[in-house]
């Protein structure tokens, strides 16, 4: 009775469209929940540029096309340069190592009557076709609606319940058609929604909120097959960091069936724009890097996991890459290590990824060369040649990462291994924003019988909205900075989403006290000021007390604890653990 009552109401409230009787819920071949579809995502591909391609410009004022060079809209798939997509490239992919395929679909260009939002038989049964080839090599598949810039260029509220409208009746037909498909097929409700790509206002995320709303609403309301279906629901302008503070999570009438979307092309200055041709740690002795590295994209990860993944959703990465580059000048050695470095981005990102247990789908628009945008993997006009075989190498590799179970962290922040066996200098919730937000003095005599190799550990909450998110320490007269270290970087600033700390509740990281700052902490104490982050407590850890000045990179079979002084399960590929009251790091 609770389904058929749900189905009937929200079936009413989707528009104005004809009510249509919804099918009884049907969990036949609907057996994988969200997270398990998710872990089970080896390898994804995007059909980029294909189906949500364009053969006219889009006039955002009065919401209508202009310039239409291919009258026949039903074509529109060849006009970004794309061959008609065929079987056999699909299958092509799948043979390369691929088991899931990401197909973006734009449908406003194939409306036949707006009143109801009627999309083209022909248009909905060429997508279909191509939906049929993936599920017909057995691949796992996600549906969206891609480049709706009638819904991506407006989240406002003027706009707000016009737009919904429209995506609902839009979803219902694709459900609709897709009505008898088995749990291969996801679906996404939409994709990058955003303004000028700036950061949101509380109004946009509020109206991408509703899009998601109305996006679940309407799939379930159809029944069937579509009431177990897993959904992906998108942060704004699929951005993580907006996400992990303005995503509202939909209410949904069944478990464990919602996926979280964001995409990934971090740091773009590297990934995207080409202006860097180093990226990581590992590559840094080679030439110059951005500050975003392999921490970063970790931190982010196990932000995501913490969020969402450790609530029951699913994690998915709908789009991910590298645009292939290289100096052009270089030497064909050095050109082979900067092409090298691309692989290694790929293999590390699609490593953590799959430990995480997330799908991830590596955006291939078939663009080949040297420069900015050039994420092609397989030439589709040449016979699925694959002409950035650094890419593929690095995400097969990566791909063979299994996923690795969670430890999570307990609710309370302040139960953790730090402040038990150090001294908590400060506590609190203040947020930084350089001068106008807290600026945080630490006096001398709290440092008093530090020694070098001592940590300082912070605690903190990275918002996701800001820019960005830095930590700056100066001593007590504002005349010099104090340096720390952090994984063998010494240094009086850190970008807080560049350095991976423990995870509980809060985020926690320790910053190893060097021998030079001793004297300036025990004579002028410290300063902490930041931006982009709320500082919530620091601690002074003496190691000397603790019994963890020996570090060890063993794996042997003792057991191994969390700083939380629980024991693992199972070795983890990477953190700070102790073993035998050593510190163990991997």
């Amino acid at each position: 009775m609770k389904h058929k009552l749900y189905l009937l109401m929200a079936a009413m409230m989707t528009s104005a469209m004809p009510v249509l009787a919804a099918a009884e819920p049907d969990e036949t071949g609907m057996t994988m929940d969200a997270q398990t579809w998710c872990k089970s995502v080896k390898a994804g591909w995007n059909l980029g540029n294909s189906l949500e391609s364009a053969g006219g410009s889009w006039n955002n004022s009065d919401w209508t096309w202009y310039d239409v060079w291919q009258p026949d809209r039903n074509k529109w798939e060849t006009c970004w340069g794309n061959p008609v997509t065929t079987e056999a490239m699909i299958k092509a992919v799948k043979e390369a190592g691929f088991n899931a395929i990401r197909i973006p679909a734009r449908w406003e260009g194939h409306i036949i009557d707006y009143d109801q939002m009627t999309i083209d038989p022909q248009w909905m049964a060429r997508v279909k076709e191509v939906v049929d080839y993936a599920i017909g090599q057995d691949m796992l598949v996600v549906l969206n609606t891609h480049h709706e810039s009638w819904l991506e260029n407006n989240p406002y509220y003027q706009y707000q319940e016009k737009i919904n409208d429209r995506l609902s009746k839009i979803w219902t037909q694709i459900a609709t058609t897709f009505a008898d498909y088995d749990d291969h097929l996801a679906f996404a409700g939409i994709n990058e929604v955003q303004v000028n790509w700036a950061q949101p206002t509380a109004e946009n995320q509020a109206v991408q909120n509703s899009y998601n709303q109305t996006f679940v609403d309407a799939v379930r309301a159809t029944g069937g097959k579509n009431y177990y279906r897993n959904l992906a629901v998108q942060t704004y302008s699929c951005n993580a960091y907006y996400g992990l503070n303005g995503l509202v999570v939909p209410t949904d009438v069944v478990e464990g069936r919602l996926i979280v979307e964001f995409h990934y092309y971090d740091p773009y200055e590297y990934c995207g724009s080409a202006q860097y041709y180093y990226w990581g740690k590992e590559y840094a002795s080679y030439g110059a890097t951005p500050s975003s590295n392999e921490n970063t994209m970790k931190n982010l990860l196990t932000q995501a996991q913490q969020k969402w993944w450790q609530k029951g959703l699913g994690v998915l990465i709908g789009e991910y890459g590298v645009s292939n580059h290289f100096d052009a000048t270089a030497s064909d050695d050095v050109q082979k290590v900067q092409l090298e470095n691309q692989e290694y981005w790929y293999k590390t990102f699609v490593s953590a990824v799959r430990e995480n247990g997330f799908a991830a789908f590596v955006w291939d628009n078939n663009a080949f060369g040297n420069g900015t945008e050039k994420f092609g993997i397989f030439k589709r006009n040449g016979e699925m040649h694959v002409d950035n075989p650094y890419a593929l190498r690095g995400i097969i590799e990566g791909s063979g990462q299994e996923y690795v179970e969670p430890q999570p962290g307990g609710d309370d922040p302040a139960d953790d291994w730090y402040s038990k066996v150090g001294k908590t200098l400060w506590s609190g919730s203040g947020y930084m924003a350089w001068g106008d937000g807290l600026q945080l003095p630490i006096p001398a005599s709290e440092f008093e019988g530090t020694e070098a190799d001592d940590l300082l550990v912070l605690y903190y909450d990275i918002d996701g909205a800001a820019g960005y998110s830095m930590v700056q320490f100066f001593d007590g007269n504002w005349s010099s900075n104090p340096q720390f270290v952090y994984e063998g970087t010494t240094d009086f600033q850190f970008n807080f989403r560049d350095i991976t700390g423990q995870f509980s509740g809060a985020q926690i990281t320790p910053l190893v006290i060097p021998a030079a700052t001793v004297p300036t902490l025990q004579s002028t104490g410290l300063m902490i000021q930041g931006f982009g982050a709320t500082l919530t407590k620091v601690v002074l850890v003496d190691v000397s007390e603790a019994g963890l000045r020996e570090i060890s990179s063993d794996r042997h079979e003792e057991v191994l604890y969390d700083l939380m002084g629980r024991p693992l399960d199972q070795a983890p590929a990477s953190g700070l653990f102790i073993r035998n009251g050593r510190k163990v790091v991997f």
